[in-house]
């Protein structure tokens, strides 16, 4: 009884760390080695315990289950409550442009390094420097502003 026990909880393991490896953490190797290192484990206390005949019947279990697993396992909608479902589409400073133009001044809420937050007219913005550090409370006026991008300067 503790043979079959071992035999299948190896092959059991076995199964489970292949498919952790080929779904959660892809490209490791290590998990999926262990997995089929554990399978065949299982598979060889059989042919020692039980003979010929009960460890090619467990072979063939052990093909025939690794393969149904992984195929459920890969099957569309099984990992959906996983999967993450909801999306960002936003952009920074996206449509609140139209109230700046340059040479506007502002002071810096963060520091720049070089992006970093600037406020204008009582508005926060998403600002880059052209790569100088400035710390936060500096004044600063617009140079550019273009595709979402605002670059300011110090004053």
């Amino acid at each position: 009884m503790a043979y079959w026990i071992s035999v299948l909880l190896l092959i059991f393991c076995g199964v489970i760390l292949v498919i952790i490896e080929l779904i959660f953490v892809p490209g490791t190797t290590v998990l999926g080695i262990l997995g089929v290192v554990a399978m065949v484990g299982g598979v060889y206390v059989s042919f020692g315990s039980f003979g010929n005949t009960t460890g090619l019947w467990v072979l063939a279990g052990t093909i025939t289950f690794s393969i149904l697993a992984l195929v459920y396992s890969l099957r569309a909608g099984t990992w959906q409550r996983f999967a993450l479902k909801s999306s960002i589409d936003s952009k920074v400073n996206e449509n609140e442009k139209s109230d700046l133009r340059i040479g506007m001044k502002g002071k810096l809420v963060s520091d720049l390094r070089p992006m970093g937050t600037a406020e204008f007219a009582d508005k926060l913005y998403e600002v880059q420097t052209s790569g100088n550090y400035l710390e936060a409370g500096n004044n600063v006026e617009i140079i550019s502003l273009s595709d979402n991008k605002i670059v300011v300067k110090p004053i």
